[in-house]
């Protein structure tokens, strides 16, 4: 008997090669549907750096079907410098096989967060990652650096990259730092991204923005944010409303009976 680890037959070595694209078709029995935003994506910025190779299955006609990198293939043929691919030829053809394949290839794979991306592309040195850095670092809000990676959050930290990009867009960097600021001096620990979108209607929605002002708001926020989180995801199921505009209205009440109160 022996304790030495037990290793699957990894099974017949792949070809690697470069293939006309014209040669490569989907087999929509196991494949999703095309993600146009995502495809879009990759041919602005096609570059072979990034590429990497698309797993493909020899056919009965001497095509092949691809069984992963669809996006990056159909980017590929958008691409008119583009005639040939680099390719990892797996001997699972048909139907069936092929779909295992598909099967244990995306099985076991971890997506990168929006967050990890992030950091990747500040790294970079991607514009606009230095840009989020700026208008966090400027708001006093702290970017973890990965979700999940912690229970205990400290006043002001935040994985809300999404919204945080989301504000920038829409409103700019410098007016995305004052939001952001109300939110900081709340001490909300940690900053979600419902709040964040809360903060951009109270502070823009016409219902909302001649009425408040960011000082009473902070007010308003900070203290007990799990009761107004109760008190805002009750009066959105009550009101059918999005949680986020819940939240904008529940503070605004607040706001205003301090206000009053004052």
């Amino acid at each position: 008997m022996t304790n030495e680890p037990q290793f699957r037959d990894p099974g017949e070595v792949p070809a690697i090669d470069w293939i006309d694209k014209s040669l490569i078709d989907i087999d929509p029995a196991y494949q999703r549907e095309l993600d146009e935003a995502r495809v879009e994506k990759i041919l602005t910025w096609f570059t072979w750096d990034s590429f990497g190779a698309v797993v493909v299955a020899r056919t009965d006609d001497g095509r092949f079907h691809c069984i992963d990198g669809q996006h990056r293939l159909e980017a590929a043929k958008r691409h008119p410098n583009v005639e040939f691919l680099p390719a990892v030829i797996v001997s699972r053809a048909g139907t069936a096989l092929e779909a295992e394949t598909f099967v244990g290839i995306n099985a076991n794979r971890k997506n990168v967060t929006p967050l990890q991306l992030y950091w990747a592309e500040l790294a970079a040195g991607d514009p606009d990652a230095k840009t989020v850095a700026q208008v966090c670092e400027r708001a006093g809000v702290t970017l973890a650096r990965s979700p999940g990676g912690q229970t205990c959050y400290k006043p002001a930290e935040t994985v809300a990259i999404g919204a945080i990009r989301s504000l920038i867009g829409k409103h700019g960097a410098m007016r995305a730092r004052q939001m952001l600021d109300v939110l900081v001096k709340a001490e909300l620990a940690p900053i979600s991204a419902l709040q964040i979108r809360a903060v951009d209607l109270v502070l823009t929605d016409p219902e909302f923005k001649d009425e408040i002002e960011p000082d009473a708001l902070t007010e308003a926020i900070a203290g007990r944010p799990m009761v107004i989180e109760d008190e805002a995801r009750a009066f959105a199921a009550t009101h059918r409303m999005p949680v986020a505009k819940a939240y904008a209205s529940v503070w605004f009440k607040r706001s205003r009976k301090r206000r009053k109160a004052a």
